[in-house]
């Protein structure tokens, strides 16, 4: 490949991300954040699923613009059922720290910790099995959760790139409305494909 058409892609990939960037925190204002983070993160990620696979120009605006309508009610309810596991956390936690016995409660509140990590570290691969399969919003969670943990590798990977890119943009905080959460969503959508199916198929993980 020459220099020039080297340039020309690195180009358009970096503004691809940057118009992504724009999309996402236009639509998720759009939506008062609370009905439109979850629906323009899907886009986000279907945008950047396609974009990876095919590895071309694609027509971005476009297609954020239709997942994020067609998906507008599904990703809200997958979103929000996350959340909802979140708040069963945090009760269970509030509850555990009134057990009397000190002993006991401590092994519990070690269990919650680890339940937690894995609680977060399981949503970065809720949208890319979003965006990647058509299945069931509780089978979104269980695979995700699958993953999470029966990954590791992947997932540290993942976390080790985003732990760069939140030091980068610590240290350069206008990255983070130009391409932080692109950027960011393209580092875990590319190492989550590593780690799925090639083949879209709703039985992969069943």
């Amino acid at each position: 490949m020459d220099m020039s058409r080297w340039y020309l892609r690195l180009g358009t990939w970096a503004y691809n991300l940057f118009l992504l960037n724009l999309l996402w925190f236009f639509c998720t204002c759009a939506g008062f954040v609370v009905l439109g983070f979850f629906p323009a993160t899907a886009a986000l990620f279907s945008v950047l699923r396609r974009s990876i696979i095919e590895d071309n120009d694609i027509p971005v605006l476009k297609l954020f613009v239709r997942n994020f309508k067609t998906e507008f009610l599904k990703s809200n309810f997958l979103g929000y059922l996350y959340v909802l596991f979140g708040l069963l956390l945090y009760m269970y936690f509030q509850v555990v720290q009134l057990i009397p016995n000190n002993q006991f409660q401590s092994i519990l509140v070690n269990i919650t910790v680890v339940m937690t990590v894995v609680y977060f570290i399981t949503f970065l691969y809720v949208f890319p099995l979003f965006v990647h399969f058509d299945q069931k919003s509780f089978q979104y969670l269980r695979n995700a959760l699958i993953l999470a943990v029966g990954r590791p590798i992947r997932t540290i990977i993942m976390l080790l790139g985003l732990g760069v890119l939140s030091y980068i943009c610590m240290h350069i905080p206008v990255l983070i409305p130009v391409i932080g959460i692109s950027l960011s969503g393209y580092v875990i959508m590319w190492t989550a494909l590593k780690s799925l199916p090639k083949e879209m198929k709703t039985t992969d993980f069943d």
